[in-house]
Parts: structure tokens; sequence; C-alpha cells
């Protein structure tokens, strides 16, 4: 069957009556069969259908057999039969009993000579996945003998069985503006006590070099467009706290300037943050380190000394230490962070399209959602949509729904259940789980959640109930 490219997927058709082949099938016995009902259940199928006799001409010392069978391809399965006896038969049959030539469990009928007569046939047998699309007919050994009559199976129904969940994508929200960031670090190098920027100084080069790359990565692409760019300088802790604020402010009012000029940008593009000493940077350090004396170092970086005796007393009681931290891991406290924040622009689902499968960070969950319902429910293009969509956005409870979704619909449970951990409490997100559950026959577990979801007005939470419960109310 063709699943359409709606995204409320309708799929669990397996709790509904097949439809006959016939809404009303006559047996060459004159039997008729009628409300013919091939139903899943759990781990069982059920077979249901009505039976009226009235038609029936059964001999007196006569019986005929009735045997329902299941059949697909190589695969059959023979189910409970109906023997309806003639008077007479049916009298010997109760006094001395008899060899009945069907296969299995045979219900045993007296058949009422001119009266009406109905039987509802009802059994259940384990399901097995062949059972899917099978065919259920009747044979018919019209002497009782164990001679089923040549071209005798009348076809009843078409078996429609397969568990194939039925679904809830959720749509993200929609966003007005799209930002993105790119972030980095520069290590400039400032002649002592200097705050101004020789861009050939030492690493100089390389590290502008760092910051501008970043920048014209946004300004070279035609989707985007810078929005801000924030700096926080940092300066090393030797020294004194008045001193260190000077040049970790002044350093990053140079940076700022430097790009000023070199961008023509305007000076309410930026945002600059600075820190005096960097102490949080020269405790992680230390704390990697194997130095003898790493605790006691600790302890004075973590006391609530002020800054300049902190520093004084690391200097005077540790000096080995003070002088190997100065050489190592000084340098590197001195650092410029900075992020470019940058706005993308929006892309109809034709552009969305293309730059899903080239770069997809450019893409909202919104735009990657409008995407996905270009493509076949269940197709590797559909899929591929919401594996892309949870791998940006690993914490957002709509992609990882909408991801565990599209692993369900290919039976793929136990994957799905890691991106539904995430996926949040919504009635969408309990029917998922029940469903996943429903897969790896947890049925009890599964109950519960689908009911939930139910009860929160999720039609497709009801429709899957229908594999675990009959005339659920």
């Amino acid at each position: 069957m063709r699943t359409s490219a709606r995204f409320i997927l309708f799929a669990l058709l397996l709790a509904a009556l097949a439809v006959p082949a016939h809404a009303q099938a006559t047996l060459a016995s004159g039997a008729q069969v009628e409300d013919v009902g091939i139903a899943r259940w759990r781990d069982s199928v059920v077979i249901t259908m009505n039976l009226r006799l009235d038609d029936m001409a059964v001999q007196s010392n006569r019986s005929v057999v009735l045997q329902p069978l299941l059949a697909a391809d190589a695969k059959t399965a023979w189910l409970p039969a109906i023997e309806v006896m003639g008077r007479r038969r049916h009298l010997y049959y109760e006094r001395n009993g008899h060899q009945v030539y069907a296969e299995g469990p045979v219900q045993v009928v007296k058949r009422q000579k001119g009266e009406e007569q109905r039987l509802t046939y009802r059994t259940a047998l384990a399901y097995m996945p062949w059972m899917d699309n099978a065919r259920l007919t009747m044979t018919e050994d019209l002497c009782g003998c164990g001679q089923v009559e040549e071209n005798g199976e009348t076809p009843l129904a078409l078996a429609d069985v397969a568990f194939v969940p039925r679904l809830a994508y959720v749509s993200p929200q929609a966003v007005t503006r799209k930002t993105r960031e790119l972030r980095g670090t520069a290590y400039l190098d400032f002649p002592v006590n200097k705050t101004t920027i020789y861009p050939d100084y030492r690493r100089n080069p390389q590290e502008l070099g760092k910051i501008r790359a970043t920048i014209d990565t946004v300004r070279h692409d035609p989707d985007a467009t810078i929005a801000s760019i924030s700096i926080k300088g940092f300066a090393s802790p030797e020294g004194t706290w008045a001193a260190n604020t000077r040049l970790a402010k002044g350093r990053t009012e140079a940076l700022k300037r430097y790009l000023i000029d070199r961008y023509d940008f305007s000076d309410t593009l930026f945002a600059t943050a600075y820190e005096p000493e960097n102490w949080e940077g020269l405790r992680a350090y230390v704390q990697q380190t194997g130095l003898k004396d790493k605790q006691e170092i600790l302890d004075i970086i973590d006391s609530d000394l002020q800054p300049d005796p902190k520093e004084a007393r690391l200097k005077r009681e540790h000096p080995e230490a003070y002088r190997m931290l100065l050489e190592e891991c000084y340098p590197g406290l001195r650092r410029s962070d900075y992020v470019v924040t940058y706005v993308i622009r929006g892309f109809n689902v034709h552009e969305a399209r293309e730059i899903i499968r080239t770069q997809p960070q450019k893409l909202s969950l919104q735009e990657m959602f409008a995407v996905a319902q270009t493509y076949e429910p269940g197709s590797p293009d559909f899929n591929h949509v919401f594996d892309v969509a949870v791998r940006l956005y690993p914490d957002d409870p709509v992609a990882n729904l909408n991801a565990a979704n599209a692993l369900l619909q290919t039976g793929l449970a136990e994957q799905a259940m890691l991106y539904l951990d995430k996926a949040g409490n919504t009635p969408e997100a309990q029917n998922a789980r029940g469903v996943a559950l429903l897969l790896q026959g947890r049925y009890d577990e599964a109950l519960p959640l689908l009911r939930q979801a139910k009860d929160a007005g999720l039609k497709e939470a009801e429709e899957n109930m229908k594999i675990l419960v009959i005339n659920e109310e």
C-alpha cells in the first residue's frame, strides 16, 4: 500500500477487519459465510465469521465438514473445522463418537432441518509475519469422509494484519531570525606594557589572520549578514591589578579598532569586555599539571585574597612553580576571545532541498521539516532530513521526536528510543514511546503511554491501541 506524503501517517489498519473478498460467500454445500474478520491482537491473529446454515442440505446419515484455511505462498495454517451433521449421523456421534477427517480441532453442529440456523465462528492463532497478507478460504468435505471437493476452496477474505504504526510528526516552530555564531581565540603579542597592535610582531600575522578568516567566512557568504562582533580580552595575573586592568581593556579596544579600520565596520557593531587577570585559566592549567605542590597552589588561587596579595603569596611560597607558570602558562592566559554573530536569510523549499545536502547548518528546523514534506514518508530522502535535523539540533525535543518517528517507521525501535529520551512528554512523544514498545513486544508497558496520548486527544494513539485492547472505551 502506498503511503501518502502527509505527516499524520495512516498506518495501523491491523486491528480493523480485513475487507472481505465477498460480502457474502455461498459455499457448495449451501452454507453462507458473512461478516468475515481478520484482526491482529498483540501476538495473535483473530478470525471471526458468521455462518448461515438455512440453505444447507445435509442427509440424515451424512455430515459436511467446513474447514477454513489461511495461506500465503507455501505457508498454510488450518483453522478449527466445523462438522455439520444430519440427524442420524449426530445421534450415532453422541452414542459412539467417530473419526473426523479434518485437520485439528472440530466443532460439531447438528443441522436443524427446516429451521433458521446461525453459527458464530471465532478462533485465534499465533501471529507469524507470513500472515500479513494471507488469503482466507473455506474448504468443504461434502461427505464427511475426508474428501475435499475439487476446486472446493471458496475465497473469503484477504488479511491485512501487518503492524505498521501510526505516527504523529510535529512541525517545528517557525523562527523569524536565524542567528548563528562563529567563535575563536587569538593569542596576540604586545610589547611589554603596550596596548598597540603591531600586525607583523611575533605571532600576530597568524593570530590576526585567524580572526580575519572567521569574519571573511561570513562576509563572503551571500546568505549571511554579520549582526555583531564580541571581543573579550584577558591579561595574565603577574603585575598589579591596576596595570593589568589597563592592559586588558586597552588591548581589547586595540583589537576592536584594528577590525574597524580593516573592514570599515561601524563602532556599534562591536561589544567588548575584558578580564584584568585570568585566574580561571591559571587554575585550569595548574589542575592538569603534575606539580608536587599543586594542591597548595590551588588553595591560594581559590582563597578569598585580593588579586595582588594572592599573586604575591603564590610568588613567595612557590617560587619554583611560579617561574614555570610564568614561562609555560602565563603567555596562554593573555588572549582575546571573539564571537562573530550573523543572521542567515530564509529559504524557500526548493532552495532548502539543495542546501540541506551541502550546508544544512543554514536551515532552521522548520525549513528542514518543509523539505521532508516533499518526500515520500519512509523513503531514504525523507529519513535523511530528520537524521540531519537531529544531528544539528541534538537537544531539541521536536527534532528528537521526528527523528525517532522516522526510525520507528522502518521498525528500528531500539535506535528510536535513544532519541525519545530527549523528545519531551507531549502526546506525540508518548505515542512514539508506546509504538517503540509495541515493536519490541512490550505490550503492557506500551498501553499506558498510548492511553495517555489518546486521552490527550491524539487520534494516532487511539488507532495504535487497537492492537492492544478490545472494545476500548
